[in-house]
């Protein structure tokens, strides 16, 4: 039985890692419930690390989307498709947290035309990689980001100023809303434990630690703190002394699609309430 009924009100995907969201309609679950050209390529800076958008705010004007294998990358007006095959293989490092210590990824160089789009971009020697199955499934990294529309908006109405694009700078891949099309109470999501697409099961699996990433404004790729002051200031009355929090991470139990306007059963741990 579920506790409270909602809707899928929107859905995107992040083709390369930190870089622009790509809205979709509909967002297919692989069978072992990831989605299904997200993060298959990343961004490495010139010590050889697998870097972020807190560190290039610019890659937020980097639009990607997959093309079967390959991937059509679009920048400053500019666009190119990127072959999904091939390109020199070469082993980078990426920071785990958990560890203390960098993993080594295998991944593989999207060549000289992607890296120059990307300088003049970001003014930054960058490089656009393939990720191997491995880098991208690595233990520390998650499968879905959920979100509600009433977080969205407590989180507007916190701020020191409206903000535009609320939805992209939070980059879930879910966002939820009332079944009725009005808002779900705010922050339903930190208390939820399943939710139910259809034959589909979404379990959660832990919240989703806010980093400066929500700070970049989309549309300039400038950041502004405040949006960080804000998010800080709703996670302290809710979960105090705890790192910065705003939406759930959660996995597939298998292969699915999820699609825009979906009824979305909610199974909610209301504690000793």
């Amino acid at each position: 039985m579920a506790d409270l009924i909602a809707r899928i009100a929107g859905l995107w995907r992040y083709p390369v890692k930190s870089c622009a969201a790509e809205a979709v309609d509909s967002l297919q679950l692989d069978a072992d419930g990831w989605p299904v050209g997200d993060r298959g390529w990343g961004i490495v800076d010139a010590a050889g690390e697998l870097t972020w958008m807190g560190a290039h705010p610019r890659l937020a004007l980097v639009h990607a989307r997959p093309l079967g294998s390959d991937l059509q990358l679009q920048a400053l007006g500019r666009s190119m498709t990127v072959p999904g095959e091939g390109g020199d293989a070469l082993e980078v490092r990426s920071w785990n947290g958990e560890r203390q210590d960098f993993d080594v990824l295998q991944v593989w160089d999207a060549g000289e035309d992607a890296a120059a789009l990307l300088k003049a971009t970001t003014g930054e020697r960058l490089r656009l990689v393939r990720l191997s199955i491995e880098a991208q499934r690595r233990p520390i990294l998650n499968a879905l980001h959920l979100v509600s529309d009433g977080s969205l908006q407590s989180w507007q109405d916190a701020l020191a100023q409206p903000l535009a694009g609320l939805a992209q700078r939070a980059r879930p891949n879910v966002l939820l809303s009332a079944e009725d099309g009005g808002e779900l109470p705010p922050f339903i999501e930190d208390i939820l434990t399943e939710a139910r697409i259809g034959a589909l099961t979404l379990t959660r699996t832990t919240v989703c630690v806010r980093c400066v990433v929500p700070t970049v404004d989309p549309a300039s790729g400038e950041p502004q703190p405040f949006a960080l002051d804000a998010l800080t200031q709703l996670s302290a009355e809710r979960a105090p002394g705890a790192p910065v929090q705003f939406g759930i991470y959660a996995r597939g139990d298998g292969a699915g699609r999820l699609s825009v306007g979906d009824r979305v059963e909610l199974t909610l741990d209301f504690g000793d309430s």
